[in-house]
This record gives C-alpha cells, structure tokens and sequence, in this order.
C-alpha cells in the first residue's frame, strides 16, 4: 500500500522583500515528487505573481483538507497546497514594515503550530527581515531563535550546507563588540555536541570530525594576541574529545577554512566547521555556495531549512530573484523527511 505524501510547510516570507516572489516562481513551475507543499501566507501575498509564474495552487483553510485532497486517486492531484493566514496587513515593497512582519512572523508561527502537533514533517523559510519581525512584535534576533522559541529547542544551531561543506556560527546575530562576552565553555560544548549529532542523525555520517575555529588571528597564539582561544575554546574541546566527540582545534580561521572548497565536494577531512561568529563562518561559506546554498536549524524536533540570502530589497517586486537556494531548501528537507521516514 502506498504510503501517503508527508507535509512540508513553506512560509511566505518577508512580502516586502522576495519572499513570496521566489515561492511563487520555484512552486509555479516545480511539482514535488516526494512530498505535498504547504505554502502558508495570505493569498494576497501572491496576487502579483499568480499569472507570471502561474502560481495557482487550491486554497485549503484547513491541513486536513490538503491532506485530503493530496491522497486522492487523481492522476493530476495537486501537490502544492496555499493555507491562508488570515493577515490583511498592507506593507510596502523594497522596505522594512509592521505589515511586513506581521505576514512573514505569523506564517512562521503557524508553521511551528502544525509541527508542534506532527502535522507537517519539515518546515522551509524564505528571507525574513528581522526589523519587520521586531516591528511586528516579534521580538527575536532572527528565524533561528524564533524557532528555538516556539518548538521549545533552546539548543538548535544554525548550519549553511552546500554539498559536503557545513558551517556553524557559534554566535549568530551578535554584535561583534559582544562576541567575546557571548563566548562560554559549556556553551560553545551545546553548540559542537548538537551539531555532531545533526551529523550522525540527519546526514548519515557515523563517525563525524569537525574543526573549530579560533576567535582571535592565529587562534590567540597562546594567550598573545588574545586569551579566548586558550581559555575558552581549547577546555571547550578537551572535554568533548573525553567525550568522544572527533572535534579539533582551535585553528586559526584563515587556514581552517582552506580546505573548504574541497568540502563542497564531500573530500575535505572535516564534516563540518565550527566558527565563532557569522561573518567568520559565512564569508566563506557564502563565496563557496554561491547562492546555493542552505540554511539548515539542527537540534529541532523536525528539519528545517531556508535560503542562505536575505530580503533583496533593492530588486523587489520585479519578479527577476532568482529562486534556486529555495530549491535547494526543499529538495534538502525532502531528504531529510526521506531519511527519518526509513528510520
């Protein structure tokens, strides 16, 4: 007997920005082969985008109802399904707005709902502003945190996949003026610990080595330049290896971060790259991936991926964003959904 088609929720994002344009353009052309996509916003989000891209899914007012309508014997049943939220909040293009916000944090919000109730197996995001959200009254740092709240998982972190390579910002939306005071032992431990289970569960890899960078040039050089590397990271390490946990370090970025090219390709020696701040770890990350990248929250009671760009301000509202890391965000959950479905 076949087994029905598992859910995944696709927020609308930021409606200001690119956000329902990108879920418009990939899902008017793209049909999920393994999978039924829960598109979650207000059907107005995508009104200018409906004939262009021929974005015409059923509006269902119920999960329920897609799931109905999904497992029917229809040659032709749809596999693209819009939830509508209920939000009429106006907003403007190429800005931050309440309105904005409003849209983009309740469409988050009711994805975390119907995962919390196992009514949907992963959970896809495009860009969201964070000023939006706040403005909203959404009061987090960014998609993470929100996530972190509402699925009760204090201790998920964000990793940017592309391939074989997969970096981890131990401090995300930080000031870089606070990062030394963010740094803690038992935290920075949190952080590897979730991450070499992400690898062992989610990505298959039974014996996983990651490499931890050094927060200051040349990984302090012994308390030289700086003593977080020696003080902080170094017994953060020691006590994870007594642990069994294959985590080295600290490296100095700039030579960590050298056989990240050959990690795209699966045939570096580390299975993932633990960074102490974003910018540390994205720069790299992000000329690597080249806007195909992924932006995956491990450590959630179900998968979560994303794009790994932002709102796109400037070319909103012309319908020329591109939509590929959006592809590569579904087509990863899916396989993230495959893996736990055989588990």
């Amino acid at each position: 007997m076949r087994q029905p088609a598992r859910i995944i929720a696709v927020t609308s994002g930021e409606p200001g920005g690119i956000g329902p344009e990108i879920v418009a353009k990939l899902f008017g052309r793209y049909r999920p082969r393994h999978s039924v996509a829960l598109v979650i916003g207000s059907p107005q989000l995508f009104e200018p985008w409906r004939r262009r891209f021929r974005f015409a899914p059923p509006l269902v007012e119920s999960i329920d109802e897609a799931r109905e309508c999904a497992a029917s014997s229809s040659k032709n049943r749809p596999r693209v399904f819009l939830l509508d939220t209920g939000v009429r909040a106006t907003y403007p293009i190429g800005a931050n707005s309440e309105g904005g916000g409003l849209h983009a944090g309740t469409a988050i919000q009711a994805a975390c709902e119907l995962a919390k109730n196992r009514s949907v197996a992963a959970i896809v995001t495009p860009p969201a502003s964070k000023k939006s959200l706040n403005l909203a009254h959404f009061d987090f740092p960014g998609h993470t945190e929100m996530l972190a709240h509402y699925l009760m998982a204090p201790d998920c972190q964000m990793m940017m996949v592309r391939g074989g390579l997969r970096v981890v910002p131990f401090t995300r939306h930080v000031p870089l003026a606070r990062v030394a005071g963010e740094m803690k032992p038992n935290r920075l431990a949190t952080c590897i610990r979730v991450t070499a289970q992400a690898l062992k569960t989610d990505f298959k890899i039974s014996r996983p080595r990651i490499a931890v960078a050094g927060l200051n040039p040349h990984a302090g050089e012994d308390g030289v330049i700086g003593t977080e590397d020696r003080d902080v990271i170094a017994p953060a390490l020691e006590l994870l290896r007594a642990e069994g946990i294959d985590a080295s370090g600290p490296h100095p970025a700039d030579a960590m971060f050298q056989s990240a090219p050959e990690a795209v390709k699966g045939k570096a020696r580390y299975h993932a790259y633990v960074a102490m701040y974003h910018d540390q770890g994205l720069v790299p990350f992000k000329m690597l991936a080249q806007r195909r990248g992924v932006n995956v929250t491990v450590g959630l009671p179900i998968p979560r991926t994303s794009v790994d760009h932002g709102t796109a301000y400037d070319i909103a509202g012309k319908g020329i964003a591109e939509a590929e890391s959006l592809l590569e965000a579904y087509t990863l959950a899916e396989s993230f959904v495959a893996k736990k479905r055989k588990r």
